[in-house]
């Protein structure tokens, strides 16, 4: 489905997605200055100075991951996202573009490129917790943020994947990231979970690209499939570079390739944090 440019600029309301819709050259990430790679979070940027009455950076990033939690929808719900889903894609970015290129140079199918970009991911990219990286209990960092920043939980390492694959040129419709439940073992039923999935062009079923919950260097086309993988037990949302889709009461783990069932609703609804969503749209 492709979308296309806006024409008008008469209302008012519309006209700052006018350039949103535009096509995008890629380009170098401003938020990687932002990070340090060591120390405190600190920068001598005028925006994301600590003032009184002034989030940082920091804050705004984690006001945006927060509401994406408090969406209010309903069953199955597919809504146009791409301000949200750009900043924690970044796609298109100069930065990761050099990245994916230099990972996946000389290989000329997907499934290999898909192999290539999570192993390179477990190899050069620790998982560390949100709080000890950033002292927030959940930070959802872009991918140059993460890879300044060296480390990461969960769904930093899975955007950055899933990054890596949109700029080596994998179709946006065979890239998902999850968020949901796993198992977590002794002392905890199930604990939250953010995972990229890769519909592998071999045989176009889903496999598991997981970055820090029973990682493995194997070839995408040795992995078992994502729907007989029972120690993923639930889903709450998947996005890739386009769309949100809201999963509750739906399985889409177990059962990826279904006829989907959603309401198509529009842009992701206006929340609070639009304005901030916009802003760090502009600089990922």
């Amino acid at each position: 489905m492709s979308v296309q440019p806006i024409g008008s600029t008469s209302c008012w309301d519309c006209s700052p997605l006018i350039t949103l819709f535009q096509p995008q050259s890629a380009r170098e990430s401003r938020l990687w200055s932002v990070v340090p790679q060591n120390g405190a979070q600190t920068t001598s940027n005028w925006l994301w100075q600590d003032q009184e009455n002034r989030p940082n950076i920091f804050d705004h990033l984690a006001s945006v991951s927060l509401s994406l939690y408090e969406q209010g929808y309903n069953k199955e719900e597919k809504v146009f996202s791409p301000t949200y889903n750009r900043i924690y894609l970044q796609y298109p970015n100069d930065r990761m573009q050099a990245l994916a290129e230099e990972i996946t140079y000389g290989l000329g199918n997907n499934d290999d490129k898909a192999t290539a970009a999570i192993q390179w991911v477990l190899r050069n990219f620790p998982y560390e917790e949100d709080i000890r990286n950033y002292g927030y209990e959940e930070f959802w960092a872009p991918p140059t943020f993460a890879l300044r920043k060296g480390s990461g939980d969960c769904e930093d390492g899975a955007f950055i994947v899933h990054s890596l694959l949109l700029h080596s040129g994998v179709s946006y419709e065979r890239v998902r990231t999850y968020g949901g439940l796993v198992k977590a073992g002794a002392g905890a039923a199930t604990g939250g979970h953010a995972w990229t999935a890769y519909r592998r062009e071999s045989d176009d079923q889903w496999v598991i690209l997981d970055t820090s919950y029973y990682p493995t260097l194997a070839h995408v086309n040795d992995r078992p499939l994502m729907k007989e993988a029972t120690l993923y037990v639930d889903n709450f949302f998947y996005f890739d570079s386009h769309y949100w889709v809201n999963l509750e009461d739906v399985d889409r783990i177990h059962n990826p390739g279904a006829v989907y069932a959603y309401k198509l609703d529009g842009f992701l609804r206006r929340t609070d944090y639009e304005i901030k969503g916009y802003l760090l749209d502009a600089l990922a």
